[in-house]
């Protein structure tokens, strides 16, 4: 008989390695929390650690674009030290790097729970079956709302349903065209208005931090008032454009409304859980995000799905540790991206800041407008408005730039979401010229040039206008 022990397979190996990536995730998560309920920065260099083990077991999922910006991370890293940097800035950059793997990992619970659900079907069938006098509004919030529950999940299966079928057959080719570039829009610019306001959103969590005072109550009015002039734009000019000639019923969706409302009532208790956190217990509202959705996409699944409560919460957590290794490269590539960002702008001299400022005799609107212009100029050329966008508010507020905090959100933002509406590299553009099989310069620039466009000049003409008011 054969003594010698059997060498584990190679199925059996990938498993542990995907199981032991998705601890090393979920582990990190703790840490960032801990990290911003203590303000001990460690609990954030050890979640780095972790998070660089994950993104190593799971190396051959992530692709060239990650790999090339984990390694300017690091090399910036050590230039930093080498030139002096202290320490504590390091950490600091660290940490609030550490938020953005942290919130895709507890995303992922969310995910998990939402799509195993039939009220995400439901409701994403019901909004792209809308006859085409209502189905901007219908898609662009359709968009919006499983933007914010589901990140690009949810952009991806609206895109997948829509663009998978579309009603009744054309009369033209000219017909299928419009129409499909309405859907397509539609989509983009309610999932692209999360950026602007959105609790569980990327760029409002990279940013906030870097803000000497201003929370995300403070900045909400703004938000949201940027999130109607963005989406009544988007309406209006949709409906100036041009449409197919025979509208179409849409049939009957039992149940779609209570989908939707469901859905709609998820978000608001998140939102307001970790609203009433921060106000009752002074949780940031940052670190009560991380804390409460867990908790709602278990409740979710309490309430929607039928069963032993004992068994639906291991299947929820069996299914998170298999999804959290699938946005290995999305982590790699967020937390190097937003991790650039914080160290240039610690590397941007205040003082450099400062002269530059007042030699040119700027006003705060013009340094807003400049800012707007700049991250969706660099964002045309490539470089994500991640990098862009903290570098250039930590650059005004580590020279002590005599700006508001709120408009300095408002111009970093409104570049932020042009970039992401044009730019051939950013995710949305490129995951939706793949869906339509476009080049990204038709679905970015073509589709929606004029649009984002006129949106920057609204921004920058307020701006101007703030700074006269001021």
């Amino acid at each position: 008989m054969d003594n010698f022990p059997r060498r584990r397979s190679a199925p059996s190996r990938a498993a542990a390695l995907h199981r032991l990536a998705a601890v090393a995730l979920a582990a990190a998560a703790g840490l960032t929390l801990a990290d911003m309920l203590s303000h001990h920065h460690v609990f954030a260099t050890a979640a780095a650690m972790l998070v660089i083990v994950h993104v190593g077991l799971c190396w051959p999922r992530i692709r060239t674009n990650a790999r090339i910006m984990m390694a300017a991370a690091l090399g910036l890293a050590l230039i930093f030290i080498a030139t002096g940097g202290k320490g504590a800035d390091l950490a600091l950059a660290l940490s609030r790097a550490m938020y953005l793997p942290a919130l895709l990992a507890v995303m992922a619970v969310l995910r998990v729970a939402a799509q195993r659900s039939e009220q995400v079907e439901v409701a994403a069938q019901f909004v792209v079956q809308q006859p085409p006098a209502r189905r901007y509004t219908f898609l662009a919030t359709g968009a919006h709302l499983l933007g914010i529950l589901l990140n690009v999940g949810g952009y991806q299966l609206l895109l997948g349903i829509a663009l998978g079928q579309r009603g009744a057959p054309e009369q033209s080719a000219r017909a299928a065209e419009i129409r499909n570039r309405r859907i397509a829009c539609a989509i983009m610019r309610g999932f692209n208005a999360t950026v602007l306001w959105s609790p569980v959103g990327l760029a409002v969590n990279l940013l906030l931090p870097i803000m000497p005072t201003l929370d995300w109550f403070g900045y909400l009015p703004y938000g949201l008032t940027m999130l109607v002039v963005f989406s009544g734009l988007g309406w209006a000019m949709d409906r100036m454009g041009p449409r197919p000639l025979v509208p179409f019923a849409p049939p009957a969706r039992d149940g779609a409304w209570a989908a939707i409302l469901a859905l709609l009532a998820l978000v608001l208790a998140i939102t307001g859980t970790a609203a009433l956190l921060d106000y009752v217990f002074a949780v940031s509202m940052r670190a009560a995000v991380l804390m409460v959705i867990p908790v709602m996409a278990l409740l979710w699944v309490m309430l929607t799905e039928k069963g032993p409560v004992g068994a639906k919460t291991a299947t929820l957590g069996q299914q998170t540790l298999r999804a959290l290794p699938d946005s290995a490269n999305e982590i790699g590539l967020l937390a190097a991206s937003g991790f650039l960002g914080l160290i240039v702008a610690q590397m941007i001299p205040p003082d450099a800041v400062r002269g530059l400022v007042q030699a040119l005799s700027m006003g705060p609107g013009v340094v807003g407008a400049l800012i707007t212009v700049m991250i969706l100029g660099l964002g045309m050329l490539g470089l994500s408005p991640m990098i862009t966008g903290s570098a250039f508010v930590g650059a005004v507020v580590g020279a002590g730039l005599p700006m508001p905090e709120p408009m300095l959100m408002v111009a970093t933002l409104g570049g932020w979401v042009g970039a992401a509406m044009l730019s051939p590299m950013t995710s949305t553009v490129a995951m939706l010229a793949t869906a339509t099989g476009l080049p990204s310069s038709v679905v970015g620039l073509r589709w929606n040039g004029v649009f984002a466009l006129t949106f920057q000049a609204m921004v920058i003409v307020t701006l101007l206008v703030w700074q006269m008011l001021l």
